[in-house]
């Protein structure tokens, strides 16, 4: 029997993220299928050596980092798919930022890092969006997911696609997405769906900084059987 711990997050009041502990690679992808049905996405955290974080299909996850850094100490630094250096974290009152050494690309509206690339449009392109669309740019831009940011003035709806566990979400929050829009638009305070914001400074290393809250952890148990059995987690005080 295989038992986990599994730390369930929303940042800036939004992006539901389920951050698992002590899961084998053997079952990450059932893990993540089986926890897309209550949240928005799904990390992997280590803590061995240094604390590392490994997203459900490879792609970088700003908010899952925000999650993670929220859990660690009042400051440090922590690691990430997408991003060979360290990124520094910092914590108070229910607040976290993370300065981040991110290396991007601009091609118009399209604004490519590593692991991850988005779109950007104005709202009346909002019936535009698509997985067919979206899946096509991460096939076409050879990236392990791929977002679309529908804006108005400075609130935005974000939408990601990760090919690894073929999802496509339309998300209540989106770091990442904010970090592509800031560098498009230069707004600094980004309104997530939720109403709450993510900020964001375009620096040589870029600092985001949101509102984190844990609002839950569980245990799931895996006895050996071919599907993971939803009856057997159970939340924790």
């Amino acid at each position: 029997m295989v038992v986990f711990i599994v730390f369930i997050f929303k940042i800036a009041k939004g992006n539901s993220t389920a951050l698992v502990r002590n899961c084998p690679n053997k079952l990450k992808r059932k893990v993540s299928k089986l926890l897309l049905n209550k949240v928005e996405q799904v990390g992997f955290v280590r803590h061995f050596k240094k604390p590392e974080l490994e997203m459900m299909g490879g792609e970088l996850c700003i908010n899952a980092a925000l999650a993670f850094a929220s859990q660690l100490s009042k400051k440090g630094v922590l690691y990430t798919e997408g991003i060979k250096k360290p990124i520094q974290y910092r914590n108070w009152d229910n607040n976290t930022s993370i300065k981040v050494p991110l290396k991007y690309k601009r091609y118009g509206n399209i604004v490519l890092f590593d692991r991850i690339g988005f779109i950007i449009l104005s709202k009346e392109y909002k019936k535009k969006v698509s997985k067919r669309l979206i899946a096509n740019l991460s096939k076409k831009y050879k990236l392990p997911a791929f977002g679309a940011i529908v804006y108005y003035k400075n609130k935005i709806t974000p939408y990601v696609y990760v090919k690894n566990v073929n999802s496509f979400v339309k998300e209540t929050a989106c770091g990442s997405g904010s970090i592509a829009y800031s560098i498009i638009s230069g707004c600094k305070r980004i309104i997530q769906p939720t109403g709450q914001a993510i900020y964001v400074n375009i620096r040589k290393n870029i600092e985001v900084k949101a509102k984190v809250k844990k609002i839950k952890t569980e245990i799931i148990t895996y006895l050996n059987r071919p599907k993971l059995n939803i009856n057997e987690k159970r939340s924790l005080k």
